[in-house]
């Protein structure tokens, strides 16, 4: 049969889909993270059931320690997102004043029904030695986040992480 092409793949509470044009979605824990490898572009959608901040990191290993992580909310019905890297146990720190930059591109963003939703894209590799180097068919980690507080210090009501690879196609 040609045409739809539908992987699904869950274990330990956690559901990867792999659908069409290789867009891969992540769910656990009410929180969506879907992705497209575009060029040298990751064109991300993240959306959780808070009116508060989602996030999303990346690491190589099961830690949030040392992880590339990206944070975002809608004020006033505007998105913005921060990117940051966390130095240790509660110490992110902007990529700004960690002599990296924001290589986040926030493509839209909304809080409907106390569901908040960003769409965005980052780069595969930014050259930042603050942001994770994405490469397909590589494991890594992914950290999904998120909290009642639109307030980039509140701390997360919800945050799992779990095993990745990104393919491509």
């Amino acid at each position: 049969m040609k045409g739809l092409q539908i992987l699904v793949v869950c274990a330990l509470n956690f559901c990867w889909f792999a659908g069409l044009h290789g867009q891969q979605t992540a769910k656990v824990s009410g929180i969506t993270f879907t992705y497209e490898v575009v060029g040298e572009a990751l064109i991300c959608k993240l959306d959780a059931p808070t009116n508060g901040w989602v996030g999303v990191g990346f690491n190589n290993k099961n830690s949030i320690v040392g992880s590339d992580l990206l944070l975002f909310n809608i004020i006033e019905g505007k998105p913005s997102g921060t990117d940051l890297f966390v130095k240790g146990a509660g110490n992110p720190v902007k990529d700004k004043e960690n002599g990296g930059k924001n290589t986040i591109t926030i493509l839209g963003g909304s809080e409907r029904d106390s569901y908040t939703t960003i769409t965005f894209s980052i780069p595969m590799d930014s050259g930042d030695s603050n942001d994770f180097v994405h490469q397909t068919n590589k494991e890594g980690w992914l950290i999904l986040a998120y909290s009642v507080d639109d307030d980039f210090k509140h701390h997360s009501r919800v945050r799992k992480h779990i095993p990745f690879v990104i393919h491509k196609d």
